[in-house]
């Protein structure tokens, strides 16, 4: 996992998110390791993903926010910035998880 404070010290914007709505969308793009860890991480480094969010939204390739937000977990939890599992969501795995 990367510093919370070092992401956070550096900066110039950041996106604000609600963890438990990235849940789905984590698993929607193959990262169920992030999805799991996610509601685990406290404000602070949610604030660092906020901010990492931020820079791949701000990219030129310029991806939907979900997917930046989805991106940005990853990089924290990982330590390093890497495209997502799948291009594509796919939400048969939360369907499956949450069918009842």
């Amino acid at each position: 996992m990367l510093d919370p404070n070092v992401v956070i010290a550096g900066a110039r914007s950041t996106v604000t998110f609600q963890p438990d709505s990235m849940v789905r969308e984590l698993m929607a793009y193959g990262e169920f390791r992030a999805a799991e860890q996610i509601m685990q991480l406290d404000a602070q480094a949610i604030a660092a993903i906020g901010v990492l969010a931020s820079r791949h939204y701000s990219d030129p390739s310029r991806p939907m926010l979900d997917r930046a937000i989805c991106m940005g977990v990853v990089e924290f939890l990982e330590e390093k910035s890497r495209p997502l599992k799948r291009k594509r969501r796919s939400y048969r795995e939360w369907e499956k998880a949450n069918a009842g």
